[in-house]
């Protein structure tokens, strides 16, 4: 297994610590926790490309682990902080996601020689503005409601441009 694998794999494996830490109060290590397996999604695909380590399983574990990572921990979040706005946020994100993923399969088996969905401006806005978004949430308690509103207004936000970013994927196809 090439270490870019290993580091979408570790999204997968940080979700549990992220959310115990979280749980126990340990607000800045479960961000310290997030933070890592955030970068780990830049680092994953950056190492790849760099060494010529780029694969198609790397690719579909590099899009499971964001799918797992994300989903899961907007669950929790939508438990954890019993929140309207965190809810409708996480409906929209996930269906964004569960559609995404059918639509990413649906055009590899009509065409198996279809070039894959690359992530465009609204899907690294999107992936910003959740991941800014998710870790100021986990880190909220320590500085209060206004931080606590801010994350979640940034992640409905994320919810929106999610959807403008699938509404662009397809009008590509």
């Amino acid at each position: 297994m090439s270490l870019p694998d290993l580091l979408s794999l570790s999204r997968i494996f940080l979700i549990p610590p992220i959310i115990i830490l979280f749980e126990s109060n340990y607000f800045l290590t479960a961000t310290f926790m997030y933070i890592l397996a955030s970068v780990s999604d830049f680092l994953d695909g950056y190492i790849a490309r760099l060494y010529k380590l780029e694969s198609l399983n790397g690719e579909i574990l590099d899009l499971m682990a964001d799918k797992i990572f994300i989903s899961t921990l907007l669950i929790w979040s939508v438990y954890n902080f019993q929140d309207l706005i965190i809810l409708i946020a996480a409906i929209l994100i996930i269906l964004r996601e569960l559609s995404m993923s059918f639509l990413r399969m649906h055009l590899q088996i009509k065409d198996m020689n279809s070039v894959p969905l690359k992530a465009d401006l609204f899907g690294k806005l999107k992936t910003t503005t959740q991941m800014t978004g998710m870790g100021f949430l986990i880190v909220s308690p320590i500085f209060g409601e206004p931080l606590f509103l801010f994350s979640t207004y940034l992640i409905l936000f994320s919810g929106i441009i999610s959807w403008l970013s699938l509404l662009n994927y397809l009008k590509k196809i």
